[in-house]
């Protein structure tokens, strides 16, 4: 049996793993996916999230490092930080699609 990992590690990942778990914050990252910057005005014209509740998100996707904030200006743009985090809500995606299908 490999070794565990420590109390602290697990509780940075369940940390983590919560950004995932919430509905609205998988689809702004669905529309953060593909590598491309975007304001919150623009995350909420391709949603139905209203922008309060967006900014919201992406604060709790900005505290986890998931999304990056860079400022011009007045607007800020986000991004994901770094697509392992696309890769595997793909895959939950992949994993619950075949679900479906049996």
């Amino acid at each position: 049996m490999s070794e565990l990992a420590s109390k602290q590690f697990y509780e940075r990942h369940a940390d983590l793993c919560r950004v995932f778990s919430n509905a609205k914050r998988l689809k702004l990252l669905d529309l953060l996916k593909n590598g491309e910057e975007y304001t919150v005005s623009e995350l909420q014209s391709h949603s139905d999230i209203p922008q309060s509740t967006i900014s919201q998100h992406l604060k709790v996707m900005r505290t986890q490092e998931i999304v990056t904030r860079r400022k011009e200006g007045v607007k800020s743009y986000y991004s994901i930080t770094d697509e392992r985090f696309v890769d595997g809500m793909e895959l939950m995606g992949e994993v619950l699609v075949e679900r479906d299908q049996e």
